[in-house]
């Protein structure tokens, strides 16, 4: 059986509307309550962070995927909100609001940048770090964190002019 049919097989996508998600027994898990009242823990997954942030693949302890979810935002508002909290507890990507400062050293950059998690300051290794696709920039620092710049347009004057000069 092909790769993609053997994953089909052993995976489902679910209607978001007919499931309930309430929070796991661990920090990085949920609990699907399906329609007919089966209950399962699992692990959500962004199989694509930025580029489509809203479709999750969930799996079991063992890393097998159980079910997908193509746009959790059609969930309701308790499961969007619990599906929310345990996301932001796995996935740290700080939406930058304002740079404050952007200074060089050697090839790296350093960046004073505020954030919608508070004031903070990273390094990155020079324009290498910074992709642009559209309106929306995405900065990985040293560490492999990811900030995001969701709407260039958004941000004020100075930000705007500092950030088209690295990209």
């Amino acid at each position: 059986m092909p790769l993609l049919e053997d994953f089909l097989s052993k995976t489902w996508i679910v209607d978001p509307s007919k499931i309930r998600i309430l929070k796991g027994e661990k920090p990085s898990t949920v609990k699907i309550v399906g329609s007919n009242g089966e209950i399962l823990e699992v692990i959500p997954k962004k199989p694509f962070p930025i580029s489509n942030p809203y479709f999750l693949i969930f799996t079991d302890f063992h890393g097998n995927e159980v079910c997908i979810i193509e746009d959790y935002r059609k969930t309701d508002d308790e499961s969007r909100k619990n599906l929310e909290e345990t996301l932001g507890k796995l996935y740290f990507m700080p939406r930058i609001r304002s740079v404050r400062k952007l200074e060089t050293s050697g090839d790296e950059f350093i960046w004073h940048v505020e954030t919608d998690r508070g004031l903070k300051e990273f390094r990155t290794r020079g324009r290498r770090s910074v992709s642009r696709s559209g309106e929306k920039i995405v900065i990985i620092d040293t560490n492999d964190n990811v900030y995001i710049v969701e709407d260039i347009s958004r941000v004020d004057e100075r930000s705007r002019v500092l950030l088209e000069a690295v990209t």
